[in-house]
């Protein structure tokens, strides 16, 4: 893993006012540790799945009475089985990455920036099942009179292959200002346009396939899960008369996108993998007041007001692409999205 980077800063006008900062490299990445669990252990000897369940009593999948376990757990033959397994060439994520900023002080205590931020990303995760019918399931027949240690041969199963053929592509502009504490009082914002591609968002998920095909992996080339157009974000800090502390802070972005629910057309043709936007945009505006009372040097009292979502913006919460049950995309929450909410609070300092 070999990862050189450089970094250039440069002052044109040679008077401290502005700046240029050029910097790249390479960085790679690990391999989340689940990728590894099904290769391990669902090798088609190893691993299997035994179903015994009450309703089906009377077509040889009976369970066994309380406490007993099924019998045959350790000794019964593998009846073509899901297998797991690594392409030979697999390799870790690698990203490519540079960045290009321009800093101009406009003011003593304020400064504005521009900035591109560019990624490359290649060997990233991707599960093809390589036993799949459109491939002619090549694997399926098995040996032996029966044939049963033969690969299972469903589209949704199948030898899942875990390689290291996608790739993605990040760019983004970003512009800002920032000024610095000054008379009592500072801000921050930042606002990114940017394009986030790829043709496989799948990390970490060995039990499903994001593709239509794997005959044909082009159409899933388009808008990344991640992506999102615009970023906003902006702060301040201003210590007002009559020693109030006031602090806002807003914060915005575009929904992220969504596939269709059919994206195959009745003429064959496979419609591109994220095409349509969910509707989880952002808004927020929170907003803090504070005022401190000084009981000596050593104690002061401080008692503040905060105001979570004060436009009471809907912001729903839809960050997983697939469902929710056996969900391995990191989705914490997803629904309804927080309301407007105020707080009082009261903080001893000493």
């Amino acid at each position: 893993m070999w990862q050189p980077r450089i970094g250039i800063t440069w002052d044109p006008g040679k008077r401290g006012k502005s700046v240029i900062r050029i910097n790249g490299g390479v960085f790679n990445a690990r391999t989340p540790g689940l990728d590894l669990a099904s290769s391990r252990s669902t090798n088609g000897s190893v691993g299997q799945t035994i179903f015994r369940a009450s309703l089906f009593n009377g077509f040889g999948l009976t369970p066994p009475p309380f406490p007993d376990l099924i019998s045959d757990a350790g000794s019964s033959n593998p009846d073509h089985p899901q297998v797991y397994v690594f392409d030979k060439n697999f390799g870790n994520p690698r990203t490519y990455a540079w960045s290009a900023t321009f800093e101009q002080q406009l003011v003593p205590s304020l400064k504005a920036y521009v900035s591109f931020n560019y990624a490359k990303g290649v060997h990233l995760q991707q599960f093809i099942n390589r036993n799949d019918p459109v491939f002619g399931s090549p694997w399926a027949a098995g040996l032996g009179a029966d044939g049963k240690n033969g690969i299972d041969s469903s589209p949704g199963s199948g030898l899942t292959t875990l390689e290291s053929s996608a790739k993605s592509l990040f760019r983004g502009l970003s512009v800002g200002m920032v000024k610095q504490y000054t008379r009592r009082f500072q801000f921050q914002w930042n606002y990114q346009f940017s394009y986030d591609y790829s043709d496989d968002d799948n990390e970490r998920d060995p039990f499903s396939y994001r593709y239509v095909t794997p005959a044909n992996l082009k159409p899933e080339y388009n808008y990344s899960d991640r992506d999102q157009r615009h970023r906003l974000n902006a702060f301040a800090v201003w210590e007002a008369p009559w020693g109030l502390e006031i602090a806002p802070r807003f914060s915005a972005h575009s929904a992220q996108p969504v596939s269709a629910a059919n994206r195959v057309l009745p003429d064959g043709t496979i419609i591109k993998r994220n095409t349509l936007r969910k509707d989880n945009a952002f808004t927020s505006l929170d907003f803090r007041v504070a005022r401190n009372f000084k009981f000596s040097e050593r104690f002061t009292l401080q008692g503040a007001i905060d105001t979570f979502n004060l436009f009471n913006s809907k912001n729903l919460k839809k960050p997983e692409v697939t469902g929710l049950l056996f969900n391995f995309d990191g989705t914490l929450q997803s629904g309804l999205g927080d309301p407007r909410q105020a707080q009082l609070g009261v903080k001893l300092i000493f």
